[in-house]
């Protein structure tokens, strides 16, 4: 029994190796080919037809901002269409007709387009949306972005090579510093937006459209199939079908567009759970295209593992798991700790997850003093990390199992967001809220109670890693009960 356990630990611990060699891949890649290097784009030599589509569902506390930006928008008045695509069911409908009214001048490039339902959530509203536009182009806006007036001027002459599908423009995040929250999301997210795309941009490899702050050609979108709902993160999907088809991608890591980090644990946990479960959906969809592709050997390898990134979500909470009973069985034992904190896989573990947050800090603007704040701060953002393994496995089955599925708006509007997010989570959510929370809280107290065990055994350097496990666990817990208490008190008044 005590071999068995030891030899699924040992199991999990090699597939965690793997991802870590891969972030470092990342980082080579990204010194190698980007290393914070600008980019120029090809002179614009014709003029082009571009339609901005703004997808909006229930957005009241950040859509005026997005239609400011939008209408600001530098490019010829005949050449350019704005449509808000507007499947709201709240106030943000009325929010739009004020602000439109408000504003003609601003408005006359705009169409205010609604659906009889949501069908096919934000796949279908883009979809709907060029059906009813001749636009060469579509530049597509969450409510929450907000492009600088240039956007479309900078972007747009990237398309004079006719090979390209997709440009991408960098995301940013104005709220970073609203809490601790929000800086512990920017240094994840910039690890993926700083380093790994314009890694992966750099070196020839497929990379995805981030569903928004981006620039599609009409053409690429039809010739890959459109947008389509049968996973429920549409961008990705259709970013490989595109390059599978041969299609180029663009990625602009040096123009961030500024956008808003959610403010609530509950509406991160939603974020990060959808993304894990469409690239599941996506894996299941399109690994068997992926392989079969005449794609060189070198591209479909990253591709396969990028699209199976989600996987380290059930490794990391078996590794939660198994961790404490492993150390019990045989931590005690000459040689014990060798085998469960193996030298070799803890430093590639640790040293390539610092090093790609310490490299997205430096780059972003610049500054070691931020990237070396951060490698000092590792150990806790390594245990939130982990501590939300146990929210991505649960995404990581639902994408195994579900075809397509709601999309789950991610609530933004600040400090005003979380109360409206808990009123409109559905059933479904709350159970499944609850289940995560009673895990995080079981796992936490048996990371604690290792510590315990082994700090009075004299283990204090155990005992602090289990300690700093453990926090993670149940910190999070403390902040996920402090959001979802008043909601289950709703649902029960109701």
């Amino acid at each position: 029994m005590a071999a068995s356990l030891v030899a699924i630990y040992l199991t999990v611990l090699a597939g965690l190796a793997c991802f870590a060699a891969h972030r470092l891949k990342m980082l080579w890649l990204y010194v190698r080919h980007v290393g914070g290097r600008t980019q120029s784009a090809p002179p614009w030599l014709k003029r082009a037809r571009v339609c901005v589509q703004c997808p909006v569902y229930n957005e009241p506390l950040v859509i005026e901002g997005l239609l400011e930006c939008v209408t600001a928008l530098r490019w010829p008045a005949e050449d350019l269409e704005i449509q808000i695509l507007d499947d709201s069911t709240d106030e943000t409908t009325e929010t739009i007709a004020r602000w439109m009214a408000a504003h003609p001048e601003r408005a006359a490039l705009c169409r205010h387009l609604q659906r009889p339902d949501r069908t096919g959530y934000k796949a279908g509203a883009l979809a709907a949306g060029i059906r009813r536009s001749g636009a060469e182009f579509f530049a597509v806006f969450d409510a929450d972005f907000r492009p600088a007036p240039d956007f479309l001027e900078v972007l747009m002459p990237h398309f004079a090579d006719d090979r390209v599908a997709v440009v991408q423009a960098r995301w940013d995040f104005a709220n970073r510093d609203a809490s601790l929250l929000t800086r512990f999301q920017a240094v994840f997210l910039d690890a993926h937006f700083v380093v790994e795309q314009a890694a992966r941009c750099g070196s020839g490899l497929f990379f995805n459209f981030n569903g928004t702050a981006g620039i599609w050609r009409r053409a690429a979108l039809e010739d890959a199939g459109g947008w389509t709902d049968d996973t429920v993160t549409e961008d990705l999907d259709i970013s490989y079908r595109a390059q599978l088809k041969g299609w180029r991608f663009v990625y602009r890591d040096d123009y961030p567009v500024p956008s808003e980090l959610p403010q609530s644990l509950a509406a991160f946990k939603v974020q990060q759970s959808r993304w894990t479960k469409g690239g599941v959906q996506v894996a299941r969809k399109l690994l068997g295209r992926v392989i079969a592709s005449e794609a060189p050997a070198r591209v479909k390898s990253e591709a396969v593992t990028h699209l199976i990134t989600g996987f380290v979500h059930p490794l990391l909470l078996l590794f939660a798991v198994l961790l404490v009973p492993c150390l019990v069985v045989v931590g005690m034992h000459p040689g014990g700790l060798w085998l469960i904190f193996n030298p070799v896989a803890v430093i590639l573990l640790s040293v390539s997850t610092m090093a790609v947050y310490v490299t997205g800090q430096y780059f972003r603007r610049r500054r070691w003093i931020e990237g070396l704040a951060w490698l000092a701060a590792s150990p806790i953002v390594m245990a939130f990390g982990l501590a939300m393994s146990v929210t991505g496995s649960v995404a990581v089955l639902e994408g195994l199992v579900a075809r397509g599925g709601e999309f789950v708006r991610t609530p933004k509007g600040g400090a005003r967001a979380p109360r409206l997010a808990s009123l409109m989570a559905p059933l479904r959510r709350r159970a499944q809220d609850r289940l995560v929370l009673c895990v995080e809280v079981a796992l936490g107290a048996g990371l604690l109670a290792g510590a315990v065990h082994f700090g009075q055994a004299g283990m204090e350097f155990v005992a602090l890693i289990l300690l700093i496990k453990s926090a993670g666990f149940l910190g999070l817990a403390a902040l996920s009960t402090q959001e979802l208490m008043p909601r289950f008190g709703a649902a029960a008044r109701s």
